[in-house]
């Protein structure tokens, strides 16, 4: 190993240095690889998670592409991939919290038309949380929702039923509604001697 100065040596910035035979990277920049196979398979393999929940393919890219600040998945490099495997994951895990949101929103709206609740349903609503429509509710708030709706009891009103309306005979009714029976009587007098 040979070096040969020009110039001043007290300071490294003055003269030339030469050195032969050994590399020295001044950049303290490791040299970026690629991601491998795996990598992108796994990448790939969230991003379809994420289509079948009804994500555009397109927008998940642009996600990861933005948060990293590269414009395609061939400049992610290995360094990246936690970074690009947690943000396909959270906008996954948000997927499954709006799908899991859907499906309650509707288990709520049957219960409700089963049960014919939903006055109770928006006023139990509107004391625990503050609003009534469902789907501004949070998950466990419509877990709590379904719950009330499932255990809710309607009240079973009586219908009242005229007394023997079925079984009653002219002489009963003649009996029990004498005074109707008297005006009627009066009335097809008076209509029966006007027409005849």
């Amino acid at each position: 190993m040979s070096q040969d100065f020009h110039g001043g040596v007290g300071q490294v910035a003055e003269g030339d240095i030469n050195n032969y035979g050994i590399n020295i990277n001044l950049t303290d920049k490791a040299e970026s690889r690629g991601l491998v196979a795996a990598q992108r398979k796994e990448l790939h393999e969230l991003r379809a998670k994420c289509e079948e929940l009804g994500d555009d393919p397109r927008d998940v890219w642009r996600r990861v592409h933005a948060q990293l600040g590269v414009t395609s998945i061939s400049e992610i490099t290995t360094e990246q991939f936690a970074n690009a495997r947690s943000a396909i994951q959270a906008r996954l895990e948000l997927l499954q919290e709006d799908a899991d949101k859907r499906r309650l929103v509707g288990k709520v709206l049957r219960a409700v038309a089963e049960k014919d609740a939903k006055a109770e349903m928006n006023n139990f609503c509107e004391l625990s949380f503050g609003r009534t429509q469902l789907k501004n509710l949070q998950k466990h708030q419509l877990q709590q929702t379904l719950e009330f709706v499932q255990c809710f009891e309607p009240t079973s009103q009586v219908k009242a039923t005229p007394i023997g309306a079925s079984t009653l005979s002219i002489k009963e009714f003649l009996v029990m509604h004498k005074q109707n029976a008297a005006v009627l009587f009066c009335l097809g007098v008076l209509i029966g001697g006007i027409w005849f």
